[in-house]
């Protein structure tokens, strides 16, 4: 059904002439090349000449075009799609079915400072067409298969007013300017008080490729000649959440430095206190110390959640009427940690002494008894 629409289309609306013109990759007419265009075929002479009359605009149509597709035994085949609305002159050019390996390296600057992980795309020296993009490896080499009758120039990253022409079968080196493709990246790091932090470790990595750097005295750390692209950078500090973000590289921004900065947050964790005595929770007080300093203290009603930053601390619980309970902990990042404290009841005991008169107050108190007697019984 869709052939018979098409066709009436050709037969009642007669439109545009295309001519195609066919090469070889030296410029040379090519004899016998089939084409398929709107549905129809036509062959090209010796001129490497084919006309198609009366081609019709299906732009404002569903098919929004014609297809084409050109083939000759020993060339690789061509195919487009595009509408006609006025006569035209068409030229391709057909490549050879034979490929060879088209191979090098890409160094920055100097041949000792090899270029890993960057974009070489691939043009045609003749239209200028974009062909191929690939990236290098961790060594800064590259490889593809190319039609062997194909001339080519490579660009890297985005630097565009450098192109290399490139010879199939033979190791190419590219040798490029640093200017424009690659950046001194500056990080800056401080902490959700702004106060500036040192020490922070930094990668940055993109495929095998790692680039390392750390923070000094005042928060910051440079790292010199990044080729330009997506990385992941990361940033870790003891005691800080780890950091994971992809940037990407691009053109500086100031003084030949391209810049990000970043905040670290506090590495966090949670104690669950509970506290019980003889399976009963129990109201109490605790007191939470680090280094010997306190740095808490907190009403607790049977069960309570304590965020704290990652560290070693000291918990104490009281209650009235109990003994006092203290235990130490190690608290982790991203961690949940129970504390139980089971409590006991204080013991009262009463202690009742008994003191003993000395033998020497009794033989006093005995004496002068007797002296009392004899006075009275004296008088009378």
């Amino acid at each position: 059904m869709k052939w018979l629409f098409l066709l009436g289309i050709l037969l009642l609306s007669p439109g545009s002439t295309v001519v195609f013109i066919i090469l070889d990759s030296e410029g040379n007419p090519l004899e016998g090349v089939e084409i398929y265009f709107c549905a129809r075929k036509a062959v090209t002479d010796a001129e490497g000449k084919a006309v198609f009359e009366n081609i019709p605009d299906l732009s404002n149509t569903p098919y929004s075009g014609c297809t084409l597709e050109i083939q000759k035994e020993g060339y690789l085949a061509v195919t487009d799609a595009f509408a006609v609305t006025e006569d035209v002159v068409l030229t391709y050019i057909l490549y050879s079915q034979v490929t060879a390996t088209l191979s090098g390296v890409v160094y920055f600057d100097t041949s000792d400072n090899a270029a890993p992980l960057v974009a070489v795309r691939i043009y045609d020296a003749v239209t200028g067409e974009p062909l191929q993009t690939i990236l290098t490896d961790d060594q800064g080499r590259f490889s593809l298969e190319l039609s062997m009758d194909r001339s080519v120039y490579a660009v890297v990253s985005d630097y565009e007013d450098q192109k290399f022409y490139l010879s199939l079968e033979t190791e190419q080196v590219l040798v490029v300017s640093t200017k424009g493709i690659a950046a001194d990246v500056e990080i800056s790091v401080r902490d959700t008080e702004r106060r500036l932090l040192e020490g922070v470790v930094i990668r940055l990595e993109s495929g095998s490729v790692t680039y390392e750097g750390r923070t000094d005295t005042k928060g910051e750390a440079v790292i010199n000649n990044v080729p330009h692209g997506e990385y992941t950078i990361i940033l870790e500090k003891e005691g800080y959440t780890t950091v994971t973000q992809d940037i990407l590289v691009t053109s500086p921004e100031r003084d030949g430095v391209f810049s990000v900065d970043f905040v670290l947050e506090r590495a966090t964790g949670k104690i669950l206190v509970t506290v019980l005595s003889e399976g009963e929770m129990l109201s109490a007080t605790l007191v939470i110390t680090a280094e010997g300093e306190e740095i808490a203290r907190i009403p607790v009603e049977g069960e309570e959640s304590i965020t704290l930053e990652t560290g070693t601390y000291t918990l104490e619980v009281s209650a009235p009427g109990f003994e006092p309970a203290k235990r130490q902990v190690l608290l982790l990042e991203g961690q949940t940690k129970p504390v139980d404290f089971e409590l006991k009841k204080t013991q009262r005991t009463v202690k009742v002494t008994t003191q003993k008169v000395p033998v020497e107050i009794f033989l006093v108190g005995g004496a002068g008894i007797i002296l009392i007697l004899i006075i009275y019984f004296w008088k009378r």
